[in-house]
């Protein structure tokens, strides 16, 4: 594969983190159902599968998919191909997808992911803020900071919070998200819009 092609696969890996299934509310990406993606003149082929078998959503997934896809420059054209095998089983999820559904069996497995949130602090602008307020102590100030100044007012997190994800909030604030992109990275975040 060519240096411009891993480049394209992985921007279309980050592209498919904000596709969620609607069920579990994970990404597909963590969720382990991308088993491959292949380039050839700027059409792109992604290989996966679903959690069951006649999933009824599945043409939402792949709708999103191939939404997602095409949002990345350089690809023109997408096709979702659905197979069975191998056969999709929890295993194949990330560690952070696990801890996200609480599936965590042992200690061991909530250390590995503690040490790996540690190195890498993620900010997911489609997970509710009331999550992100929770994981990361610094986030209520950082967001306050950049203009949601609503965020401290009593119960606003347990109650908007729940439902709101940074890129409403922005919307609705009329808050620029590379502003609040820029924010984050300075407190060294890595971002997915």
């Amino acid at each position: 594969m060519k240096a411009e092609e891993i480049k394209l696969v992985d921007q279309i890996m980050t592209a498919l983190q904000s596709v969620v299934d609607p069920e579990l509310q994970v990404d597909v990406v963590n969720l382990g159902l991308i088993y491959g993606i292949d380039i050839e003149d700027g059409k792109a082929t992604i290989e996966m599968t679903l959690t069951i078998s006649g999933c009824p959503l599945s043409s939402f997934l792949q709708d999103s998919i191939e939404k997602a896809v095409l949002s990345v420059d350089g690809i023109k054209m997408c096709q979702v191909k659905l197979v069975w095998y191998p056969v999709w089983s929890p295993e194949r999820m990330t560690l952070a997808a696990k801890k996200q559904l609480g599936m965590l069996d042992n200690e061991l497995e909530k250390e590995q992911i503690e040490e790996t949130e540690k190195k890498q602090r993620i900010i997911d602008f489609s997970i509710p803020i009331k999550k992100l307020a929770d994981e990361y102590p610094d986030f209520i100030e950082i967001m306050y900071n950049c203009g949601f100044t609503r965020i401290k007012i009593p119960g606003m997190l347990s109650t908007v919070g729940r439902v709101m994800t940074i890129r409403l909030g922005a919307q609705a604030m009329k808050i620029d998200l590379d502003k609040i992109k820029a924010a984050f990275e300075a407190e060294g975040y890595k971002v997915i819009e």
